[in-house]
């Protein structure tokens, strides 16, 4: 209730009032005008333009009939049918819940009852209520599960002093906006605030068990690419030298989609430093050399978004670009960079046991702080003449014995580790930088887990005096920076932004076609011949040139979202299976360029033979996954509203408070609208501009990724073939169609055929999610929300999706009419 007060006191002088016209014979425009308007309006909360008066309609038979009132919202809708005052329902039950069967549904209020239900099966109108202004009896006109109209229960308010004396409360958490809106009405009448309960996804009936086939070239090229396209920061030096990339991507505005693409705020007053810019590229390389000269040890993050490059950065430094400074000496002490890699860490393990064993590992490795002549005698000093003035005080003449005490001790530390490593460190960083460099905790599962890295490293590097690298997310750091840990240390920070991911797939193809040089092969083309190449660098040149610079390497760039690793992980599925006849681009004597909508394919569906949303890259805007209806569509409705925004003049953000608001004007909760958010973030359509887990009170811009799905994947005929098969259908009409078209695609054999039952799906299928985006945008418009969430992009985008099936058809038309080839 947004005034309880009010409503209470409201609620005592509708009783009065009904009490005084209790046997009057007031019609049903008086019962409305002076109590159930009141009672919709005021104390229930419902809002004008949620409520239709006297709509009419007519039934299967042509029928005109009256409902006395729909309320409706995008996300619920209710007839309340009206009596006079003077009608009463005699034959209400007592008890609270009723089912809706027996001797009480005789006489009037049988009649009132049977009445509305027959309005709401008209309308396709699930919930009713009948009421004379005192009794009012609310139930399901339908359900869509398996319980009957007659083993449904209705609820029931046998009088207004009950109703709106002590009831009320309850009366209200049903019926009321913010009640229906939250679900208590739904939950109280079927036991759920979900409605879909079958399944109604294509996916569930496909025949999965048909693999996709293979690129019958990529099992002799599988190694060579999976060198060239896999990540780097475990790569060696020649190879980090040829795919390494600093030119970052500054691209502000897609001119393809006109859209402006947002950036998240700095967390830091002072931007930090970027070696991806041309000017600050030496700005770890130069912190690194300074410690040589600084009492005080390096503290320093290193911080980019998922799949920047930020252990390749690291990698490349320690190899590249800072090898010189880590270069091996001969009887002389040197720097040491030792990785502690948290995905070799196992989260049950203990943090500070791993750290220590990784530290272990390297000194045991490392020629210098293994020997005991160059470090250990130096490091145990201390320790050795403590010894010799005590317990080895009586073995000083016996040179053989004391070495042998002196060794026990060390190799007993040795076992022990942690002293051991702590001596080693300890010592060394006296002559030469030592630094430790912790990289991959955003992979742990929890922020406590997290958290405990994060102290137990800044501890350790604290008390042996050694430098410290972090790298971590920026959003990782967001959740930890406020932190007594993080707060009490002194942290410089570089920033990563990823690189140019157009640059990166062009060094990666290089390298392939480098390592594939002249290696010979042979495979069995599609049409069954035997193709054999003296250089299998061939095809990746062909390749190369259906990717670079084409539609193919947009997609790729798009779907990344800026993660490079992203990126490379969907070449690399393409090359497995996106071509699935490269014999004919091999045997082509023209530029022959490869089909970019097997390539999308390959890269949406990854190894799975049917889109599932949960197993691909790319999310499902047209389903919400809240198992209700009338919210399926609002992802997209989102989403189309930010994009919208960055189509305009300039890039914007918008506020979680305003989205909620909107959102709940036409009639979804708070909780749905934080869910939808929520998903948008995961699905990487949309971002925070905090770089913290979205909330009501964060601020949201969509992605490049989200401005493409709005204007220009909503007419791609592969995208909506996919999102077609993981999208819940509710429509029983549509469902059965869709389904006995896919079961003739599963067992049809000629091509020309399946295109077309294809193409007649993708048609149906776009229809369906248009009507469900309509329904929701018919509120909206009817509401005057901001222009921006009055557009309509399936609208905007049909006639370019009608251009693109009629281009697939004549040119299915072309390559398979004749003879009706196969």
């Amino acid at each position: 209730m947004k005034n309880p007060d009010h409503i209470y006191k409201l609620a005592e002088e509708l009783v009065t009032k009904y009490q005084d016209r209790k046997l009057a014979n007031a019609n049903e425009a008086t019962t409305r005008f002076q109590i159930i308007d009141v009672i919709l309006n005021e104390i229930l909360e419902w809002n004008k333009d949620d409520i239709e008066v006297e709509e009419t309609h007519h039934d299967e038979n042509g029928t005109a009939r009256y409902c006395d009132y729909i309320i409706r919202t995008a996300n619920t809708a209710i007839i309340v049918e009206a009596k006079k005052v003077g009608v009463a329902f005699d034959t209400v039950p007592q008890k609270r819940k009723q089912r809706l069967r027996g001797a009480w549904l005789e006489g009037n209020t049988g009649d009132a009852i049977r009445q509305a239900r027959q309005y709401c099966i008209d309308k396709n109108i699930q919930f009713a209520v009948v009421t004379n202004g005192g009794q009012w009896i609310i139930f399901p006109a339908f359900r869509d599960d398996e319980i009957s109209f007659k083993d449904s229960n209705a609820i029931i308010f046998d009088s207004l002093q009950q109703t709106l004396g002590e009831d009320l409360n309850y009366f209200t958490s049903l019926l009321s906006r913010e009640g229906v809106i939250n679900g208590y009405l739904r939950e109280e009448l079927l036991g759920r605030k979900e409605d879909q309960i079958e399944t109604r996804r294509l996916n569930s009936f496909k025949l999965t068990d048909i693999q996709r086939p293979e690129n019958p070239i990529y099992p002799l090229i599988e190694e060579e690419i999976t060198q060239a396209f896999s990540d780097t920061s475990t790569a060696d030096r020649e190879t980090l030298i040829n795919c390494y990339v600093q030119t970052p991507d500054r691209k502000r505005f897609d001119t393809k989609i006109q859209f402006h693409i947002n950036k998240r705020d700095s967390l830091f007053r002072v931007a930090p430093k970027n070696p991806m810019k041309r000017k600050q590229r030496g700005a770890l390389d130069s912190a690194l050399n300074k410690t040589t000269k600084s009492a005080k040890p390096l503290a320093m993050l290193i911080l980019g978004t998922v799949g920047s490059g930020k252990s390749t950065f690291l990698k490349y430094t320690r190899e590249v670009s800072a090898a010189s400074f880590f270069a091996k000496k001969r009887s002389e002490a040197y720097p040491h960079w030792i990785d502690i890699n948290f995905l070799e860490f196992s989260p049950s393990g203990n943090v500070l046991d791993f750290i220590y064993e990784s530290i272990y590992k390297y000194i045991e490795s490392d020629e210098f702080l293994s020997d005991y002549d160059l470090c250990q005698k130096h490091a145990y000093e201390k320790d050795i003449e403590s010894m010799k003035r005590g317990p080895l005080k009586r073995l000083l003449e016996d040179e053989t014995e004391l070495n042998r005490e002196i060794a026990r001790k060390i190799l007993n530390e040795q076992e022990k580790i942690i002293p051991y490593v702590e001596k080693i460190l300890e010592w060394s960083a006296t002559k030469s930088p030592v630094f430790l460099v912790v990289d991959n905790v955003d992979q742990m599962p929890n922020e406590e887990l997290q958290s405990t890295i994060f102290a137990d490293a800044i501890a350790l590097a604290s008390k042996l005096g050694i430098n410290l690298l972090l790298s971590m997310r920026e959003s990782t750091y967001v959740q930890h920076r406020n932190s007594p840990t993080f707060d009490a240390f002194d942290f410089d920070t570089l920033q990563i932004d990823p690189p140019d991911i157009h640059a990166v797939l062009s060094k990666r193809f290089t390298l392939a076609s480098k390592l594939l040089e002249n290696k010979e092969g042979e495979f069995r083309a599609a049409n069954g011949a035997i193709v054999k190449t003296k250089s299998l660098a061939d095809f990746i040149d062909i390749v190369q040139r259906s990717v670079l610079g084409t539609e193919v390497g947009t997609r790729i760039e798009v779907l990344a979202n800026r993660d490079i690793r992203l990126a490379l992980r969907m070449t690399r599925s393409f090359l497995e299976r996106g071509y699935t006849d490269p014999g004919k681009a091999m045997q082509a004597t023209d530029q022959y360029t490869l089909p970019k909508h097997e390539a999308f394919r390959s890269i949406i569906l990854g190894n799975s033979p049917v889109y599932v949303e949960q197993r691909s890259v790319i999310g499902n805007p047209f389903d919400a996954r809240l198992s209700i209806n009338s919210a399926q569509i609002l992802r997209m409705f989102v989403l189309s509203a930010l994009v919208k925004l960055n189509s305009q003049d300039a890039a914007k953000k918008m506020d979680g408070e305003e989205i909620k608001l909107n959102l709940l004007d036409i009639g979804y909760s708070d909780e749905i609208a934080l869910s939808v958010l929520e998903d948008l973030c995961d699905k990487r359509f949309v971002s925070t501009s905090s770089h913290g887990k979205p909330t009501l009170s964060s601020n949201f811009f969509p992605t490049i990724l989200g401005g493409y799905i709005v204007k220009d994947l909503l007419s791609d005929l592969t995208f909506l073939e996919c999102m077609m098969m993981d999208t819940f259908i509710d429509n029983f009409e549509t469902w059965k169609s869709l389904k006995n078209k896919q079961q003739r695609l599963d067992s049809e054999r000629n091509k020309l055929s399946r295109l077309h039952i294809r193409m007649e799906m993708v048609g149906e299928f776009y229809s369906y999610v248009r009507t469900l985006f309509e329904n929701v945008s018919r509120e909206a418009h009817k509401r005057s929300l901001p222009s921006e969430w009055l557009s309509n992009p399936f609208k905007e985008l049909e006639h370019s999706l009608n251009q693109n099936i009629e281009r697939a058809v004549a040119s299915a038309n072309r390559l398979y009419k004749k003879g009706h080839r196969r």
